[in-house]
């Protein structure tokens, strides 16, 4: 009984376009899963063993609680697979199970889809590798990011598209979601980090036969050209989450632009304090989050650490962004900077990796 109420209280917390329901399939149903994968060229991924997993409920986001390697199939001479399950299989109790499957690809490229069973036969959309054919150039003060979009190398497949640009073999520094074939990244964004790449993603949603498909893929990287890097004047700033919490090293303007140290539950208040004040001009904030959407969360700036000043607003279009880019307008010099949230029980800061600071 506690482990349906915490699988439903999961649902309730992560809904996703999928959701968490209730299965309807007949358990001794007979069904017949299909596909076929591709490299990116158009040959078959033959001879190839893919691992099919399953979550405990209709998120997918729980897999891992659940059915890692639930069963593996073998890829043919033209790159088909097939598997025969039960609608007994597709079920936890009650609860519908979300369905993973990845095919790697060639490099840093592969493809995987998540998808829910509805009925009898279960015809996967083709499962085709994409490059992205990326570039990274100098563009003025920044760096231009340039990719192939999925409509274009695969006639007939729409999907959006986003960027990360990460430490090479390592963490992130910074995400866009919704990209345009050509992204502009900026100096404040790059800072002065080294051995960087820029990687293309694309994802779309589709639904064949009555089951609702989920496909996400992952391009190519392209290294990010050398450049002279612009250093916040927040570097080595320190920092206090609550009012009891100031670590020696702040791990928010270390320079470590991808680890968000640990926050206490409904941590509300999140302070820079700079070494001297200054006349900032811009500010980045890198993987900010939630655990729900406040009431109110904003940007302050204080001379005094007392007495704040409006500098920016958080909420965009009523959600969080967790990577920004923001122009700051105040005239004054300050001391200080905070973000700042309101709202009800546990819709406090989660998640910040990085607060910069320029002038």
């Amino acid at each position: 009984m506690e482990m349906k109420r915490w699988m439903l209280a999961s649902c309730a917390v992560a809904a996703t376009w999928m959701g968490c329901g209730k299965s309807e399939v007949d358990p001794e149903l007979e069904i017949t899963l299909t596909g076929k994968a591709l490299r990116e060229d158009g040959q078959p991924v033959a001879n190839t063993l893919l691992s099919l997993s399953r979550s405990i409920n209709s998120e997918c986001v729980f897999s891992i609680f659940g059915g890692g390697n639930w069963k593996s199939m073998k890829t043919g001479a033209d790159g088909s697979f097939s598997l025969e399950m039960l609608g007994a299989d597709t079920q936890n109790g009650d609860l519908a199970r979300c369905f993973f499957m990845r095919v790697p690809g060639q490099g840093s490229r592969s493809v995987e889809v998540e998808f829910l069973v509805k009925n009898a036969t279960v015809q996967l959309p083709t499962l085709q590798e994409w490059s992205g054919a990326p570039t990274a150039a100098l563009s003025g003060n920044g760096v231009s990011a340039t990719f192939q979009d999925l409509a274009t190398a695969q006639a007939g497949v729409t999907a959006t598209h986003s960027l990360s640009v990460r430490k090479k073999g390592s963490y992130s520094i910074w995400r866009v979601w919704g990209i345009q074939s050509t992204t502009q990244l900026s100096e404040y964004v790059l800072e002065d980090v080294t051995d960087l790449e820029v990687a293309f993603f694309g994802s779309r949603k589709v639904e064949n036969g009555g089951n609702p498909f989920t496909i996400r893929y992952d391009g190519n990287a392209a290294t990010v050209p050398q450049r002279v890097g612009r250093v916040p004047v927040s570097r080595g700033a320190s920092c206090v989450y609550t009012d009891t919490d100031a670590p020696t090293v702040c791990p928010l303007t270390d320079g470590n632009l991808g680890v968000s140290p640990s926050f206490k539950d409904n941590t509300r208040e999140v302070s820079i304090q700079l070494a001297q004040p200054k006349v900032l001009r811009k500010a980045v904030l890198r993987d900010l989050d939630t655990f729900f959407t406040p009431r109110e969360l904003v940007l302050e700036g204080s001379s005094d650490g007392t007495t704040w000043v409006p500098l920016a607003n958080l909420l965009q279009g009523g959600g969080v962004t967790d990577f920004s880019e923001l122009a700051l307008n105040h005239p004054a010099p300050l001391s200080h900077v905070r973000i700042r949230s309101t709202g009800e029980d546990k819709s406090g800061i989660t998640s910040l990796s990085e607060v910069s600071l320029f002038e």
